[in-house]
């Protein structure tokens, strides 16, 4: 006797019963019930390809999406950023963006990092810290270069410590910029 749904061969093919028990191949693909399903999964498939928030352009080493820090105030932090990077080689750069979108945070900030590449070649040796305003979350993501000096126990520090009481006290651009001041003074010592 036939069990309904046994597979026989290769490909997409199954046995179903048919009312007199008789055994009937079908070509599943040409089944309206697969058509439907292939038909929703596509629609899936790419409204989350749609929603996924794009990396901006990186424009220099202060990225502000967000519109937190006055344009001199970034101007004189890029300029800070540029020396540093003259005295060290290690490389720190600013994003800050409105939203995430719906995406996590951890996966965003590795996609920016894989994306701008901070940090010299076969070095490693870069910084970035994220904002991202609406959402009220940010990270500082740290290339494997530069993690023997500033581990994540020392980045966290810096985001609860130094960062977050400016940013709750709606001073933004003075967080941003001290806690950038922290970053450098941790890892100027590694190149």
């Amino acid at each position: 006797m036939a069990r309904a749904g046994a597979s026989q061969g290769s490909g997409f093919w199954f046995r179903v019963l048919t009312r007199n028990s008789e055994p009937e191949t079908r070509n599943s693909i040409l089944d309206p019930r697969c058509l439907l399903v292939f038909t929703l999964l596509l629609t899936f498939a790419e409204s989350a390809l749609v929603s996924a928030l794009e990396v901006p352009r990186l424009r220099g080493r202060v990225n502000d999406y967000a519109g937190l820090m006055a344009a001199d105030r970034a101007h004189s932090l890029e300029e800070r950023l540029a020396r540093f990077e003259q005295e060290t080689g290690n490389q720190v750069a600013v994003l800050t963006i409105p939203g995430l979108e719906g995406e996590d945070l951890e996966g965003f900030s590795i996609k920016v990092a894989d994306t701008w590449k901070i940090g010299k070649k076969g070095f490693d040796n870069g910084v970035i810290l994220l904002i991202v305003k609406n959402d009220r979350k940010l990270r500082i993501e740290v290339g494997y270069g530069l993690e023997g000096v500033l581990p994540d126990a020392i980045a966290s520090r810096i985001i609860r410590e130094v960062i977050v009481p400016h940013f709750r006290a709606n001073d933004y651009a003075g967080g941003i910029e001290a806690g950038v001041e922290s970053i450098l003074k941790v890892t100027s010592g590694e190149r």
